[in-house]
């Protein structure tokens, strides 16, 4: 049926409602016919029409606005602008998750929008359209332990890099969210509130919220109780009385002033001490700080999944190394680490290792290390086994 006022007349109110609803909305010509039409019921869906036209337009606008960075960009040949954002910043636990993504010129995504003001629906949509319509995308993942290690501003920084590091093609120039340049090996363009500017960094910054989102649904299963499905790691009040109640997990970043400096946030430990790990000389640190003396990078610690524990992820450039640490303070106690390690303890140690790949890793090329760290006396004694066992328990 035609939109004019002669087939206007002659449909019924729902067989109007119905084209409309197959064309996307009325325009303003047929808009005006409406409102001049005789029935008060059509006048009435006029009236809805006009506001539904009025929410159009005004998101075309902001499509406009919120696109003008690439539009100029692409408007000197650059077919690959990047957008890069992190989220998780502020959380108390979890990782720091960086996406970059590249949208091929001319992209009009409807809806996007910062992460933050968009409903979990919207954004997993949204989510869903990006990755199969963008040119690349890609996700880069930094651990609380490394967090602690080098400050959230610093692992922010090294997410976007390594997000932005991992996109084929490669970018030809960077809208980067944020006031602080990552530093990556790309021209950039800094842009503060860039998540509400950039079409590209808010593509980047619904990408990064929904696979964060994912990995701390995935985090609740491995530490049931302190409500991370729900509350993503951030602060929440549940999150508090979980701290209070059983004290901090391996997830939780232990450099953050909340854990180090319980009375900043009020968690109401009524003078019982957190579970905050030892600071002296254990037999994770000695391990860790000797390992890092090799050139290794520390990237987590006492990672629990699949039912087992690995006390130490490294990475030995592009290998990951998942290390146990075999620890005595008595004299005479010291023997080869391998035959401490029962079969059970390696298929535990493996499966753990294998849920880390699947849920932490873009790479897969590992090995397992043991080191034995002898306290009974000073200095402290470090015997270092490569490749232990191999995957098949062997």
């Amino acid at each position: 049926m035609k939109l004019d006022a002669q087939h206007l007349s002659e449909a019924t109110i729902a067989e109007i409602e119905e084209l409309l609803a197959r064309r996307g909305g009325a325009g303003r010509t047929v808009l005006a016919l409406l409102e001049q039409d005789a029935r008060a019921g059509v006048r009435r869906l006029a009236v809805r029409e006009r506001q539904r036209l009025r929410r159009r337009e005004a998101e075309q606008r902001r499509l406009r606005w919120i696109r003008q960075h690439e539009d100029g960009l692409w408007s000197t040949q650059m077919t690959h602008v990047a957008g890069v954002d992190e989220v998780g910043r502020g959380c108390l636990a979890g990782p720091v998750v960086a996406a970059a993504v590249i949208l091929a010129p001319g992209t009009r995504l409807k809806g996007v929008d910062d992460s933050k003001v968009l409903d979990p629906p919207e954004r997993q949509a949204l989510r869903r359209q990006i990755e199969a319509d963008a040119i690349a995308w890609h996700v880069a993942v930094v651990s609380a332990a490394r967090i602690d290690r080098i400050n959230i501003l610093e692992a922010s920084m090294e997410a976007m890099r390594v997000a932005l590091d991992g996109l084929q093609p490669a970018p030809q120039h960077v809208l980067v969210d944020g006031n602080r340049s990552p530093g990556s090996s790309f021209p950039e363009t800094l842009l503060v509130d860039g998540d509400a500017r950039s079409m590209s960094i808010a593509a980047a910054s619904i990408v990064a919220k929904e696979h964060r989102d994912e990995l701390m649904v995935a985090l609740d299963g491995l530490h049931p109780g302190y409500g991370f499905a729900s509350n993503k790691g951030y602060a929440s009040p549940g999150h508090r009385d979980a701290l209070l109640n059983h004290g901090p997990c391996a997830e939780h970043r232990y450099s953050f002033s909340p854990l180090v400096e319980r009375d900043q946030l009020q968690l109401g430990f009524g003078g019982v001490s957190p579970k905050i790990p030892e600071t002296g000389p254990t037999g994770e640190s000695a391990a860790a700080a000797y390992l890092e003396t090799l050139g290794y990078a520390i990237e987590d610690r006492r990672y629990r999944a699949a039912g087992g524990e690995i006390d130490l992820v490294a990475r030995d450039g592009r290998c990951w190394v998942f290390v146990e640490v075999k620890s005595t303070a008595v004299a005479g106690e010291r023997n080869h680490p391998e035959t401490r390690l029962s079969s059970a303890q390696r298929q535990r140690l493996m499966r753990a290792a294998k849920h880390f790949l699947r849920v932490r890793a873009s790479d897969t090329e590992c090995r397992f290390d043991v080191v034995a760290v002898d306290m009974s006396s000073t200095p402290v004694h470090i015997e270092h086994w490569t490749d232990a066992f191999t995957a098949d328990g062997r």
